[in-house]
């Protein structure tokens, strides 16, 4: 899978834009710092419309795997650091792209920080979860948004011509998601309620409600 990890970020984002040694270093108060990339798309998911027509916002989810941690879980692309990352918004991108095949052209915010306490081997860990707002090549029609279509993949006819949705090149890791969907405002918000059809974190579903109002401005 590519790792292009070309992307652009708005200037008020800068103070993420340093080495990521140096980003740890100003904030002692954290051991781990995990990173997400939220993805939204406003296609049109009336078949009978280009896939470029305007729609409801959606999101993107991932399930996580059955035999990972909070199996079943539905949350959006993350995961932890490494120490190969440049910086703290490389990270982010190189999750994206690891967990579901897109690629980050720009990292548009910051959601917002998550934080919380766990233990591992005796040691007690303050981690920090920061949660970017991304778009992808793959909606501007880079890395070929138009594919023909195959067997097994969604696809429409635009003036006589059959493509794919770049929404549904999403292409999951196994060994840690078991499927993807993109998901409304309302899906997401019914499921923090117990009465929607995800599985969702608290912390995780106040990001992306979060995540929805800001892509509504």
């Amino acid at each position: 899978m590519s790792q292009n990890l070309t992307f652009t970020i708005p200037p008020h984002l800068n103070e993420y834009n340093i080495p990521l040694s140096s980003f740890k270093a100003a904030r002692p108060q954290w051991t781990n710092f995990v990173v997400g990339g939220l993805v939204f798309s406003r296609s049109s998911r009336d078949s009978h419309h280009k896939p470029s027509e305007k729609g409801e916002p959606r999101v993107l989810l991932l399930q996580r795997a059955l035999t990972d941690s909070l199996p079943g879980y539905w949350e959006g692309p993350g995961g932890g650091c490494e120490e190969t990352d440049e910086t703290i918004l490389t990270a982010a991108a190189r999750e994206v792209v690891e967990e579901s095949g897109l690629h980050v052209s720009r990292i548009v915010d910051l959601v917002g920080i998550e934080e919380w306490t766990k233990e591992k081997n005796g040691t007690r860990l303050f981690v920090a979860k920061l949660a970017f707002l991304v778009e992808v090549h793959e909606a501007h029609g880079d890395f070929g948004e138009e594919i023909v279509g195959t067997e097994g993949q969604t696809t429409v006819e635009v003036d006589g011509d059959t493509v794919q949705r770049w929404e549904d090149r999403v292409r999951v890791e196994p060994s840690e998601h078991s499927t993807f969907e993109w998901a409304t405002e309302e899906q997401v918000r019914l499921s923090l309620e117990g009465k929607g059809k995800y599985k969702i974190l608290d912390d995780e579903g106040r990001s992306l409600l979060k995540a929805f109002r800001m892509v509504a401005q």
